[in-house]
């Protein structure tokens, strides 16, 4: 998931006061219905995060996912999904290597394929 900058499949053209933001593809039914598989979240890094704000959360052992942040208490993020068929996922603060703000939520109709 870690990408040398301007590197990809291709482009989304949205605006962001962000300088290191980048977009990704859903993979995945946790936030359905809010965000389909399929669409495209725009994420910004230098953007803070409160309570009920979409995340991608990456893990150091690898993991990807964007779920709604819940809090941080004990030592531990909270973090719940959309989806209802979806348990809540409680995350050690240690095993977690970033939390970033998503900034919107793309169609697929939106991504730019480049000519390589």
């Amino acid at each position: 998931m870690d990408y040398p900058v301007g590197t990809g499949d291709g482009r989304l053209m949205v605006p962001s006061n962000d300088p290191n933001a980048y977009a990704l593809k859903v993979s995945g039914h946790s936030m359905m219905p809010r965000i389909k598989n399929g669409e495209f979240v725009l994420i910004e890094p230098n953007h803070g995060y409160v309570a009920g704000d979409e995340v991608l959360v990456k893990t150091f052992a690898g993991q990807a996912m964007i779920k709604e942040y819940i809090y941080t208490r004990d030592g531990e993020h909270r973090f719940d999904s959309v989806n209802p068929g979806v348990p809540p996922l409680m995350l050690p603060v240690e095993s977690v290597e970033k939390i970033h703000y998503v900034a919107g939520i793309l169609k697929a109709s939106r991504h730019i394929v480049d000519d390589h």
